[in-house]
């Protein structure tokens, strides 16, 4: 009982990483002049390394599940987070196509670049409770040293990680109900995008 109280203590570190994630929009929207606003923007930095330090302590058998676990918690729990700042890259992009002032193309531009950077950063640094999984997984021989490695270089690309994590939850048995509900998620904001797309398409032949 009381190991496994001990194993389930490692999920407050998924968990404060994304809340990080979330509460660094809150230290954009207040603005970098404030010095907790500076806290909050540096937040999911801080704790990524935090993600990397305890997944390379506990990189053992008995936390195999509980990295899988986490690592849905991680990529989960931030798809809203990720369609929210796509919305925002696109936003950027193309105002700065449509608004006729020449330097706002430049400006545009730039904030979606930043805003792209940032997020993959988020991204990287949510990924080593799957890249411990796998590990975990090859070593137990459930897992070839080839499928580990296209497992870890697919949790460096957007959308592709969460499928990834979606794939290995179904394959495990695990986290079903949530990889369901983020499933339908993802459908939902694909549509959304096509729509937005299609809606900013025809303003612009009209």
């Amino acid at each position: 009982m009381e190991k496994n109280k001990k194993l389930n203590k490692f999920y407050i570190f998924p968990v404060l990483y994304v809340l990080s994630a979330y509460l660094m929009f809150a230290g954009l929207i207040k603005g970098t002049e404030n010095p907790i606003a500076c806290l909050l923007v540096l937040a999911p930095f801080v704790f990524g390394i935090l993600n990397i330090v305890m997944c390379v302590k506990h990189c053992q058998p008995e936390y195999y599940y509980i990295m899988l676990s986490s690592a849905a918690i991680v990529k989960y729990c931030l798809v809203p987070f990720f369609i929210a700042g796509g919305f925002l890259v696109a936003g950027s992009f193309i105002s700065g196509i449509l608004l006729p002032i020449p330097p706002m193309f430049i400006v545009g531009t730039f904030i979606a670049f930043l805003l792209c950077i940032a997020g993959w950063v988020i991204l990287a640094f949510g990924s080593p409770y799957t890249i411990s999984y796998v590990v975990l997984s090859q070593k137990a021989g459930q897992t070839s040293k080839g499928m580990a490695a296209f497992h870890i270089i697919l949790q460096f690309f957007f959308t592709m990680d969460v499928i990834d994590i979606i794939c290995l939850s179904l394959k495990a048995h695990r986290n079903i109900k949530s990889t369901i509900a983020v499933i339908i998620l993802f459908i939902t904001a694909v549509i959304a995008i096509i729509a937005l797309i299609l809606f900013i398409v025809f303003q612009i032949v009209m």
